[in-house]
């Protein structure tokens, strides 16, 4: 394989991600029983939401193959930052649309906005693990595990986790940065919700 070097450097590293959800039928009636999900310094954002939409994709493709739409499971993949998105040589030995020469990250509308580490039953709080900047009035989603669509809702209040005050914001200053919300519906410990940018 030639190597080529232009005033960028070169990008024989620098590939697009292997994205074959159109193609989970084919893989699955090959009798394919496993497949790898590359996780390897990726976000815990990043891998729930490509497992589930994996997941799901291949249990919805079972229960009923004729109706199989990868479109849906696609535009979960497409909310998670990338670089790009190819099949590489899957369907196309000659594909050429395999390299992100630009550096460009896609996908950027969405981040990972914390995850749930506690539940105060009697005050109804959800103490949350922030990844990033939390303000009253963000549209947040939860990655439901099994369930493809994710439910938004918009952040009513904040609260400080250690005095429980309202706050308007908060950003994640020190690893481990806490808050606790309200959330509409009963989270498990390490569910994932992410921030609508």
């Amino acid at each position: 394989m030639p190597i080529e070097i232009d005033k960028y450097g070169t990008s024989i590293f620098s590939s697009k991600d292997l994205c074959l959800i159109k193609e989970i039928p084919e893989i699955l009636d090959m009798g394919v029983d496993s497949l790898k999900i590359e996780g390897r310094l990726k976000t815990e954002y990043y891998l729930a939401s490509v497992v589930n939409a994996y997941r799901n994709a291949i249990d919805d493709y079972k229960k009923d193959p004729k109706n199989y739409n990868y479109e849906k499971y696609l535009k979960e993949l497409e909310k998670v930052k990338t670089r790009g998105l190819t099949t590489f040589y899957f369907n196309d030995r000659n594909n050429k649309d395999i390299q992100e020469y630009s550096g460009r990250q896609y996908n950027e509308d969405y981040e990972f906005g914390g995850k749930v580490v506690e539940y105060d039953e009697t005050k109804n709080l959800f103490t949350i693990e922030i990844k990033n900047k939390l303000i009253v009035g963000d549209t947040l989603e939860i990655i439901i595990p099994n369930k493809i669509e994710p439910l938004e809702f918009k952040i009513e209040e904040l609260y400080d986790v250690d005095t429980e005050e309202k706050i308007n914001e908060i950003s994640p200053g020190v690893k481990g940065q806490k808050v606790k919300m309200k959330l509409p519906i009963k989270c498990e410990k390490d569910w994932i919700i992410r921030r609508k940018k």
